[in-house]
């Protein structure tokens, strides 16, 4: 299938930087067992060695955060959601894997026609979902390993880029039910999906967030 772009949403009304924080103590724990038991039991290391590294400090993510290495905060953003399955807290799953996991390629005909519309708002709400964005000012995302990224929105830039959306390219959700739907898809699907995972969103989640893999 090749990479594709996954969706997640957290359900108790926080952004992604807070989530981490505050669960920042027992996902470093639990990521420091896994590489135990990975090296215990089939004698092969787990994870990235800067995140151990950091890790085994025992400092705190929150507070160290100013400081830390746009790299480091990148790579510990990419484990953490894409680790998020195993993570739990009292109120159950940190991060819900919702929507559609399509192949990149699937948005690139949809990136193209957002490219030819010059619109810089625009294009970065877009670049931010299908490309990566750093929780560190915003930046391109770029961890050490980059095998995995992370992008997301908050909520009124989601309403944003939907709004842009439908400015340029109509209401994608009454395209699907009109005669050129099959001819135009190629070229709308990428919005297709964006929309799709937006409408799942409920007022507790403040975030979008995909995973680039």
């Amino acid at each position: 299938m090749g990479q594709r772009i996954s969706y997640f949403k957290n359900n108790f009304d926080k952004g992604l930087k807070d989530l981490i924080s505050e669960n920042f103590a027992p996902f470093r724990e639990w990521y420091l067992d896994y590489d135990k038991s990975s090296m215990e039991e089939f004698n092969e290391p787990f994870g990235s060695e800067e995140l151990k590294t950091y890790f085994r400090k025992e400092t705190e993510f929150a507070a160290d955060f100013d400081k830390l290495d746009k790299q480091l905060v990148d790579e510990i953003t990419a484990e953490f959601v894409g680790q998020s399955y195993y993570l739990k807290n009292g109120d159950g799953r940190i991060l819900d894997y919702f929507g559609p996991a399509m192949s990149t390629w699937r948005y690139d005909e949809s990136s193209e026609m957002v490219s030819k519309t010059k619109d810089k708002d625009f294009i970065r709400l877009w670049n931010y979902i299908i490309k990566g964005r750093s929780l560190k000012n915003d930046a391109e995302f770029n961890s050490y390993t980059n095998d995995y990224q992370i992008g997301f929105l908050y909520r009124q830039e989601i309403e944003q880029l939907k709004s842009k959306i439908e400015h340029y390219f109509g209401d994608i959700e009454n395209k699907k039910n009109n005669f050129w739907w099959n001819k135009e898809k190629p070229q709308l699907e990428g919005f297709e999906y964006i929309i799709e995972a937006v409408k799942k969103l409920t007022d507790n989640n403040k975030e979008l967030i995909t995973g680039i893999e």
